[in-house]
C-alpha cells in the first residue's frame, strides 16, 4: 500500500514519489546543445561524463540521492541529483557498479551539480558520496556546513518544505 503524507501547511495528501525533485542530468550535460552533447557527451542514467580539450579539462558525474530529513515521517525526502567527481573516484565508482563489496568502499568527495531551485546558491557545494550497494543510487552529504541544504540533512524539514523543492 502507498504511503501518503499529509502537508504540515496546506493539509493536502502527496505520494512520496510526486513530490521528490529529480534531476535529469547534470546541469552543464543540460546546458549544452544536442550537437554538442552527442559530440562531447557520455551518457546513462547514473553515469555521464563530457569530453574536454585535454584529459585535465573532462568532467564526469554520478547519479546519487541527497537523503532530506523529513519531520514527522519515517523514510526521508530523496533528491535525484547528480554530482561532479574527479576521474579517479568515477573509475572506482563504474568499476563497483554492479559489485556487493561498494559498500565496504570508504566516502568520496564530490561537488554537486545542479541548483536545487529553492535553495540558491547549491550549485557545487562540497560533500560526500556513499555508495550502498548495487541496486541502490549512493546517497551524498553536503559538507559545506553554511549551506542551507547542510541544514536540511542535517536538522529536517517540514512536509510542506519538502514539497517545495519542486516548485
Amino acid at each position: 500500500m502507498l504511503e501518503l503524507v499529509a502537508c504540515s501547511v496546506c493539509g493536502e495528501l502527496h505520494s512520496p514519489d510526486e513530490i521528490e525533485l529529480a534531476f535529469k542530468r547534470p546541469d552543464a550535460i543540460a546546458a549544452l546543445s544536442a550537437i554538442d552533447r552527442e559530440k562531447f557527451c557520455k551518457e546513462t542514467e547514473d553515469l555521464c561524463a563530457i569530453w574536454g580539450k585535454d584529459d585535465d579539462s573532462h568532467r564526469f558525474f554520478v547519479r546519487s540521492l541527497l537523503p532530506i530529513k523529513v519531520v514527522a515521517r519515517s523514510t526521508p525526502y530523496n533528491i535525484g541529483a547528480w554530482i561532479e567527481v574527479s576521474k579517479e573516484v568515477f573509475s572506482r565508482i563504474n568499476e563497483l557498479w554492479d559489485s556487493d563489496s561498494q559498500l565496504h568502499e570508504p566516502l568520496y568527495t564530490g561537488k554537486l551539480a545542479n541548483e536545487i531551485p529553492t535553495r540558491s546558491g547549491s550549485l557545487e557545494l562540497n560533500g560526500h558520496i556513499q555508495l550502498t550497494g548495487p541496486t541502490t543510487r549512493p546517497n551524498f552529504m553536503i559538507s559545506d556546513t553554511e549551506s542551507t541544504l547542510f541544514a536540511d540533512q542535517q536538522l529536517g524539514v517540514t512536509e510542506h518544505q519538502a514539497a517545495e523543492y519542486r516548485k
